[in-house]
Parts: structure tokens; C-alpha cells; sequence
């Protein structure tokens, strides 16, 4: 079984300078860092897949058209109960493409017969797992991520998890056009 998402990727050097810039913070917190690799915002989990139905989620996310968005991430977050440092995007206009692709491709995987599990979109890029919790407690939360990071998603990802024993590595399996407007 494959262990598949669809997500939206901030760049290479995107993701190098953000592991970068928040490295401090992460040490501070006793985490454990995620690789600067395995940086994306999902979109939808879908969860396990047999290597049988791989063709038909593509074909499902091949379907959906898209619009190109803008994640602004501009606020660091502690999440207690995961215990994750994440950088979150504030719920601005140039976002709102991120968040109908979120929508459209849930409500296509599920009517393809697949079972994903649906959340509400929240922009989000984990940089950092089993965070010390006492000492996130020392730290003043939401924080804001300066200078903020602009990621201009020109396309979407279906993602594969694998575990291993340093943790998940995370590869992009396929990817999609977002069109830049309803001309293209």
C-alpha cells in the first residue's frame, strides 16, 4: 500500500532558507527538524492506496483544473497536541485558489470511492516534530516568521510517505498544471 497526498511545494531554495531561518527556534525547542525536502502544505490526505488504484487517482487529480495562489507565511505556530512547529499562511485573496483545489480535489477523491481525510484547508508547512512542550511553553506563540515567505504555487503534487527509521521522506509521485487565469 502507498501512503499518498496531494500538496502544494514551496522551492528548493524556498525550503533551504526556511529550515535555515528557523533553525534557531528549532534547536531552542529540542525538535526534531524536518528536512528541508519533505517541506509542502497538503492539500488532501488521501491515505493508503494499493498499487492498483495509483492510475485512478491520477486520472481523478488530471481532472481537476486549478488556479495558480499565493501562500504568504508569515506566522510561526506551536500545535500542542501534535506537537509541531509550523509556519502558517494568514487567509488572504491571493490564497484562495489553494483553498478550492483543497475542496475540489476531497470531494473528486471521495467520489473516485476513495476515503481521505478531509479537514478544512489551513496553510501550513511543518518545519519541526516532537517539540518539547515545556519548552515551547516558554516561548510567546503565535510568532511572527520575518522575513515572511512567498510561495507562488504554479502546480500541485500527489505526494507518497515513506516511513523509515529517521522518520517520513516524503516524493512526489505526479504533478499538475495550476492555470494562471480562466484563459488559459
Amino acid at each position: 500500500m502507498l501512503r499518498l497526498f496531494f500538496a502544494l511545494q514551496p522551492n528548493a531554495g524556498q525550503n533551504a532558507a526556511l529550515v535555515e531561518q528557523v533553525a534557531p527556534l528549532v534547536s531552542r525547542l529540542e525538535a526534531q527538524r524536518v528536512p528541508a525536502e519533505n517541506l509542502h502544505a497538503t492539500l488532501c490526505f488521501v491515505g493508503a492506496v494499493s498499487g492498483e488504484k495509483l492510475a485512478l487517482l491520477k486520472s481523478v487529480a488530471a481532472g481537476i483544473r486549478g488556479w495558480q495562489a499565493t501562500l504568504r507565511f508569515d506566522t510561526l505556530e506551536f500545535w500542542q497536541k501534535p506537537k509541531v512547529l509550523c509556519a502558517t499562511a494568514g487567509d488572504d485573496p491571493a490564497a484562495a485558489p489553494a483553498r478550492t483545489l483543497a475542496e475540489r480535489l476531497a470531494a473528486a477523491v471521495v467520489d473516485a470511492g476513495f476515503a481521505p481525510d478531509i479537514k478544512p484547508f489551513r496553510a501550513h508547512v511543518t518545519l519541526a516534530r516532537k517539540v518539547d512542550a515545556g519548552r515551547a511553553l516558554e516561548c510567546e506563540w503565535p510568532r511572527a516568521l520575518a522575513p515572511p515567505l512567498h510561495v507562488h504555487c504554479k502546480r500541485f503534487m500527489l505526494m507518497r510517505s515513506d516511513r523509515g527509521e529517521s522518520g517520513s521522506t516524503y516524493s512526489v509521485v505526479d504533478s499538475w498544471p495550476l492555470y494562471a487565469d480562466d484563459t488559459d
